[in-house]
């Protein structure tokens, strides 16, 4: 597996921000932001936590033709990214070169990019 282009400038630019997760302050329930009220509990009242941007590949796929926008991406893998808080997100992962995603891997979060999406790296 090799990194694009598109990969090497955001592990070079990453902001090296924290991984932030909402959390319900009548239920304590967790979830990925924006979010205006809790799913749970219908709570209105929600405060921003740090997550520990850690955590395992649950799914992923590669993406070979993407849509318009992404073109010089390609190939690229995406997927869903189990946190130890009891999150799941979707985010595009970055892989060694050489060494493939396998379901249950370890993944770092980088960081949240200007268009909103989530980058997780491969974990050594």
């Amino acid at each position: 597996m090799h990194r694009t282009h598109h990969e090497e400038k955001v592990l070079m630019e990453s902001k090296s921000s924290n991984l932030v997760l909402a959390k319900c302050n009548s239920c304590g329930k967790l979830f990925m932001p924006p979010a205006y009220m809790c799913s749970g509990c219908g709570g209105k009242e929600l405060d921003d936590v740090a997550a520990t941007g850690e955590g395992n590949i649950l799914s992923y796929t590669t993406i070979r033709v993407p849509p318009l926008g992404f073109v010089d991406q390609a190939p690229y893998e995406i997927g869903v990214i189990a946190l130890p808080e009891k999150v799941n997100l979707t985010a595009r992962i970055i892989a060694h070169a050489g060494r493939e995603i396998r379901i249950g891997d370890g993944a770092s979060f980088v960081e949240k990019d200007t268009t909103g999406a989530y980058w997780f790296k491969l974990s050594n």
